[in-house]
């Protein structure tokens, strides 16, 4: 177990839910997760962008605040963190949208948050996360 994660301690794979993001070693409690590349403090991950603007397809890796969406930077180049998948017992969370272990984390398992912390439209929640 680690208690530091870098570029080299997630990788995407097939998940039950479609793509995830798996821990390549074990990750000790507590630990930041590095799942946004170099992210430092007041440096955003997330690109505002008008909901109506955005093609239907693109929007499910967004999260939700009504007319605005906010983004990866660069569709074509997306940090793995915007493919974790929701689980009602997730392992990880966020403190400002930095993310943390919740709990010890076993090599090879996938990384997963609960998507009700990303403060979304209730509205929306039953579209999304169906399949959980």
């Amino acid at each position: 177990m680690e208690n530091k994660t870098t570029e080299f301690s997630f990788v995407l794979k097939k998940s039950k839910y479609g793509v995830g993001v798996f821990a390549v070693h074990g990750i000790k409690a507590k630990t930041f997760l590095k799942l946004f590349g170099d992210q430092v403090p007041g440096k955003k991950v997330a690109k505002k962008r008008k909901k109506e603007d955005l093609p239907k397809i693109f929007q499910e890796y967004c999260i939700d605040r009504g007319d605005i969406m906010l983004c990866p930077k660069d569709f074509g180049r997306m940090e793995v963190g915007w493919h974790l998948n929701h689980s009602k017992k997730p392992n990880a969370a966020h403190k400002n949208y930095k993310y943390y272990a919740l709990r010890d984390i076993k090599e090879g398992e996938e990384i997963t948050i609960d998507y009700n912390s990303l403060e979304e439209p209730e509205e929306n929640k039953e579209t999304y996360y169906k399949h959980t």
